[in-house]
């Protein structure tokens, strides 16, 4: 690897290259693996000599060319890996070109000025899990591709179509919209409609006032012990599981 490509890959932490070249970084076997078996997205594989060797003859490197399979040095991956601990391999993957939702696709989540990378991968991780792969991200949303994003989904991103800085309103002549809040119908109550938008809110600000006016109607987790709130992520996902259970 020389000079410029280590400066290209390591400039993949950043969102602005991120967009600029189309690409994010993935590090960890399970990420890995997990890109190779469900998408093509995956442009090459960077390991040391020492998992190659250990390694070289595992399902990991099943589905990839050999020439794709890049072998470097120890200190050269600690310098393109973010993690303090980086164990041997990573791979570079292409952003997958999402640039028009299509509004006949039934349940979407969206979420609104998400912030925090470990709540937005937990969300992600859910959604996959639960089998709800359209997602819709605001404005001022974390990048989907941050480091953090990536390892906190454990390659959520392989199975969810991601779209980023959508507008709300796409969505209103064609699904119902519906919003997280307190004082909203009970979600055992709640009659699921087919076609609908599941807006979720910013960690500590909740829904924005504007795409609250947007929507139609208003869901809410009842409480049986104690405590001012949900985790977004823990409320999301009780949420997908009643979706998927209403279908």
């Amino acid at each position: 690897m020389n000079k410029n490509q280590l400066k290209q890959v390591q400039s993949l932490r950043y969102a602005k290259y991120r967009k600029l070249y189309g690409k994010f970084f993935i590090e960890g076997s399970r990420l890995v693996k997990g890109a190779l078996d469900w998408s093509s997205t995956v442009e090459g594989v960077y390991c040391t000599e020492a998992f190659y060797k250990d390694n070289h003859e595992s399902s990991i490197f099943d589905d990839i060319r050999k020439d794709k399979i890049k072998i470097v040095t120890e200190r050269v991956f600690k310098n393109i890996c973010s993690t303090q601990s980086p164990s041997g391999i990573a791979a570079i993957c292409t952003i997958p070109k999402n640039n028009s939702i299509d509004i006949e696709e039934r349940q979407w989540i969206y979420l609104d000025q998400i912030s925090d990378p470990g709540n937005l991968g937990t969300l992600l991780r859910s959604a996959s899990w639960f089998g709800l792969k359209n997602i819709a991200l605001s404005p001022n949303s974390v990048d989907p591709y941050n480091p953090k994003v990536v390892r906190a989904a454990m390659g959520a991103h392989f199975g969810v179509n991601l779209y980023v800085n959508i507008n709300l309103k796409k969505f209103y002549k064609s699904h119902t919209i519906i919003a997280a809040n307190q004082k909203g119908t009970d979600i055992t109550d709640f009659n699921f409609p087919k076609k609908s938008v599941f807006v979720f809110g910013n960690e500590a600000h909740g829904i924005s006032t504007k795409r609250m006016k947007i929507a139609q109607e208003f869901i809410t987790i009842k409480r049986f012990g104690m405590g001012e709130s949900l985790n977004i992520a823990s409320a999301a996902s009780i949420i997908m599981h009643m979706i998927q259970n209403n279908k």
